[in-house]
């Protein structure tokens, strides 16, 4: 991971937070007609509007100089140097395109049945003003008339020095009766259309001032696609000054860290509903058509991304924007990101994406410093520990791990998952075959025998070490619990198939121990 994950060092973190805790601007929310209406020292900031299309979005956005950071069309045309295309790239709003089959994305002027779709204010739930200003609204997102799911939307508005804005923009998806099927598509998600001052090239390929850059390094068109913490979009507003939009994916979301659909021409799309959509060429996409206004796109028949929301659940979605001077670097946009995501949730969220990447030194770079036992919540800090300490195991640092894990059992002595990783690093890094027999045992006493993971885990580890150790007898004895292995999984039965064929060995049985192994090797033979 690049330079924009690292660990913040501590005087510009404590920079950044004196900035946060200064004298707030006043923040003032007015429901008009329309629109909610939000002031920043009695100076517009932006408007939620639901009512002059067919989904509700912010417009305008303004930006630390004064100026618009979004782009006018369609809601303004005619502005010098704006491209007049895609007119559903609202300024910032949040929808998706396949929809339990309804196109909630862009909906045609005169659409057939069947592609009827909008998005309804329903009520204002509270609206409050101050150093913070906050909003929660319900809407009802209708498909022919019908109601698809309900959406409840959390604004919350902080100025920061300097005129510069955070804002969250969270969601919760609530299905009805029915489920509800998000589509794997790549246009989908909460989106930004920049200002056309911004943009890093026009569709047409003609060159312009902007950047896009995410967490993790890519920049411009190789953005586009890649899973990311955070996308920060700036350039040159209509002063010639620098100024950015960063968005922020928060790691308790489903499918952290998003895809994110990118564009030089100046979108930038949260989408984690798609995966399949990002997997092909940037240019792939600028033939493709997707269903239902083509049939040639082979991502739309793959469905491996669409996500069902059974009746009666809700989906949680968090996300921030940063509104700032400057570039990625000069805002601290990585260290806003990391006040963010402080929580110890968020934390959490942020070193399984890790794991799940195999960014092993990078977790331990950001985390390594980490204080978790400190942390209130026992459960948290012992997962936090564990996960931290499965990394230092399979980095082959054998004596971090070990503090780490036993940190972790002394927070939650009968996690029997704990037991096996530090008995999996005394093995492979300690050698320590003592200790490893102890953490192996235990955790077989807290499952007790059973079929699962994690006891037959333990005792294939333990066998494992009797065998080693020439004490084959015992090896076969701690097998010999599970019968003639009817029933198992497959996967298993080899596993301990070979783990008798060892001890038999060990003990001169050439025969019984041939007849172990061809039998795992027939097993694995087998499609």
């Amino acid at each position: 991971m690049q330079a924009f994950m690292k660990s913040v060092v501590l005087t510009p973190l404590i920079a950044l937070l004196a900035c946060t805790s200064q004298l707030r601007a006043a923040v003032a929310l007015t429901e008009l007609e329309d629109r909610i209406r939000v002031t920043i020292d009695g100076e517009v900031f932006t408007e939620w509007r639901h009512k002059d299309w067919v989904g509700p979005y912010l417009y305008p956005v303004i930006g630390p100089n004064g100026e618009n950071v979004t782009r006018h069309f369609p809601m303004k045309p005619g502005v010098p140097g704006e491209d007049v295309d895609h007119p559903h790239h609202r300024s910032i709003r949040f929808s998706h395109s396949d929809v339990n089959g309804f196109n909630f994305w862009w909906s045609p002027p005169k659409p057939k049945p069947g592609q009827s779709a909008e998005v309804k204010l329903e009520k204002i739930e509270r609206m409050t003003s101050g150093q913070t200003g906050e909003v929660v609204l319900w809407n009802q997102w209708l498909g022919d008339g019908k109601l698809v799911l309900r959406e409840k939307v959390r604004l919350a508005f902080t100025p920061l020095a300097n005129r510069q804005v955070l804002m969250d923009y969270d969601v919760e998806l609530q299905a009805a009766n029915a489920p509800v099927v998000f589509g794997d598509k790549r246009d989908g998600g909460l989106l930004t259309r920049v200002a056309g001052t911004m943009k890093v090239e026009s569709e047409k390929g003609e060159k312009g001032l902007g950047t896009i850059v995410n967490s993790r390094g890519d920049r411009n068109e190789a953005a586009w696609g890649k899973r990311a913490e955070w996308t920060d979009y700036f350039g040159p507003d209509a002063t010639g000054k620098t100024v950015g939009i960063a968005m922020f994916d928060h790691p308790t979301n489903l499918r952290f860290p998003t895809h994110w659909h990118a564009r030089t021409y100046g979108l930038m799309t949260a989408n984690r509903f798609g995966t399949d959509h990002f997997k092909g060429n940037y240019n792939d996409h600028k033939t493709l058509s997707c269903r239902p206004y083509g049939t040639n796109c082979p991502a739309c028949s793959s469905h491996s991304g669409d996500f069902t929301l059974a009746a009666g659940q809700t989906l949680s979605l968090r996300n921030r924007f940063y509104f700032h001077h400057g570039d990625a670097q000069v805002a601290q946009v990585a260290a806003q990101y990391n006040s963010y995501t402080a929580d110890p949730d968020a934390l959490l969220g942020r070193m399984r994406a890790l794991q799940q990447d195999r960014k092993w030194k990078e977790l331990i770079a950001q985390f390594g410093a980490e204080d978790f036992a400190a942390w209130p919540a026992q459960v948290k800090a012992s997962e936090a520990l564990h996960l931290r300490g499965q990394i230092y195991s399979f980095l082959k640092d054998g004596p971090h791990a070990e503090a780490d894990l036993k940190a972790a059992i002394k927070l939650a002595p009968s996690n029997s998952a704990i037991w096996l990783t530090l008995g999996e690093n005394y093995v492979n890094n300690l050698n320590d075959d003592a200790q490893a027999l102890a953490a192996f045992r235990q955790a077989l006493k807290i499952t007790g025998q059973g079929q699962g993971w994690q006891p037959l885990t333990a005792t294939v580890s333990i066998a494992r070490i009797l065998t080693s150790q020439v004490k084959p007898a015992e090896a076969i004895q701690v097998l010999q619990q599970y019968g003639d292995l009817a029933g198992m999984a497959t996967t298993w039965r080899i596993q301990l198939l070979r783990a008798y064929g060892h001890a038999y060995a060990a003990q001169g049985k050439e025969q019984e121990s041939l007849a172990k192994f061809r039998e795992a090797l027939k097993l694995e033979a087998k499609p």
